[in-house]
């Protein structure tokens, strides 16, 4: 079996590569780094470094890499022999890949009307979906009926926490031992004559959908943004301050009484999940850098990702969700010149001021603005403020 995968950073070697290739995948990636599309062929496969308590390398093999802006002929020729295509080439990077899916599939279609599986695996909800209508873009109206047959579009749910490093001069993939792949059961073709082992097929994504995306995205960015206010160069530093610490405990006691309450999820399983997550972004092996984990903050503070979105829906059900607004409070004030997205962030609040920005990246109704408002201006004037008093969970 061959599968054709967008996007060969971490996740796509170290978390999305390796359970294709323990499943009997060749893998055909398709990324625009010159350097690590010619590492990946002259090797024909990479090493994966597991940060378990023993430290393990495994290799994978059966691997080819093109650069898709450079010769993409080459990906579209792939992906008219592939029995799954995979992606995880971020969130903001789905529409570039469009066209080229759109002009390969179409080619497949009509040459060997034969379907596929599509799986966009990125940190945002219902990430395929999005891919596909980023896709229908591209096609004309004649060609639709094809993709409606044959183009099986799959939401995902990922996690693992995947980072780089360099061995003698070849990028390998870091990732810790644990992962999980939540695969849409209902929206998956049903005649594939295969399935994932080590992915978990589930009818019912949106639970699986918040919960990595609420619990386990959100702790991440909460370290960062309180991380990076409070000057620690890493995740794993700011878990060690008991101060933030307490605030991204009280984040997650209310998320999960969101989960209690709409989906009747049995406290004791997200208090087990929970512990999981905040171990795994602890693990001392790891050495995670604030800035990357905060990196984009307009996306991640968009009304339907991470930090909002559970207070959103909090609001909506009449639960607690003070921390919450700090969180999205630190957020706001993430400072980062290297980062355009924390730079435009910066300038919109100068020029348009902090409602209006909030409104407009948010989405909040008024009173939520208001309430994040007055903790942003608190801690912009004295962060100290944040670790007053005791937090409410």
């Amino acid at each position: 079996m061959k599968a054709v995968h967008f996007g060969a950073g971490n996740i796509g070697r170290g978390f999305i590569g390796q359970v294709l290739h323990d499943n009997g995948f060749q893998i055909c990636y398709a990324d625009t780094a010159q350097s690590l599309i010619n590492q990946l062929n002259q090797d024909a496969g990479y090493s994966v470094e597991l940060l378990a308590e023993e430290e393990t390398t495994v290799f994978i093999d059966q691997v080819q890499a093109f650069n898709s802006l450079e010769e993409p002929e080459k990906v579209i020729d792939a992906i008219q022999t592939a029995d799954l295509i995979t992606t995880s080439v971020g969130a903001n990077n789905l529409s570039r890949i469009a066209p080229l899916l759109a002009q390969a599939l179409t080619k497949r279609f009509k040459e060997r009307q034969q379907p596929i599986n599509i799986l966009a695996n990125e940190n945002i909800i219902n990430a395929s979906t999005l891919l596909k209508k980023a896709v229908e873009e591209h096609l004309v109206e004649a060609d639709r009926s094809l993709f409606n047959c044959y183009a099986f579009f799959v939401d995902t749910a990922i996690d693992r926490q995947a980072l780089s490093n360099e061995v003698a001069g070849k990028a390998v993939a870091v990732v810790e031992p644990y992962f999980e792949w939540v695969i849409s059961q209902e929206q998956w073709d049903p005649a594939t004559p295969f399935t994932i082992e080590g992915a978990t097929f589930v009818k019912e994504m949106q639970p699986y959908i918040e919960r990595k995306l609420y619990i386990v995205n959100a702790a991440h960015a909460a370290f960062a943004y309180l991380g990076a206010l409070f000057d620690y160069p890493t995740i794993q530093a700011a878990m060690k301050d008991a101060r933030l610490e307490k605030i991204v405990h009280g984040f997650l006691a209310e998320n999960k009484q969101y989960f209690m309450k709409k989906y009747q999820t049995p406290e004791a399983e997200l208090d087990s999940f929970i512990a999981k997550t905040l171990k795994r972004h602890g693990n001392s092996r790891l050495s995670d850098s604030v800035d990357r984990v905060g990196r984009s903050p307009i996306r991640k503070l968009q009304g339907d990702d991470r930090l909002v979105a559970p207070v959103k829906g909090l609001a909506e059900l009449n639960l607690a969700y003070r921390n919450g607004l700090i969180i999205i409070a630190a957020a706001y004030l993430y400072r980062n010149d290297e980062d355009d997205e924390a730079v435009k962030l910066e300038n919109m609040i100068q020029e348009k001021g902090f409602s209006t920005t909030a409104t407009e990246i948010s989405q909040m109704n008024s009173q939520l603005v208001k309430e994040v408002a007055d903790i942003y201006q608190a801690v912009s004037q004295d962060k100290g403020v944040l670790l007053e008093g005791e937090s409410h969970a």
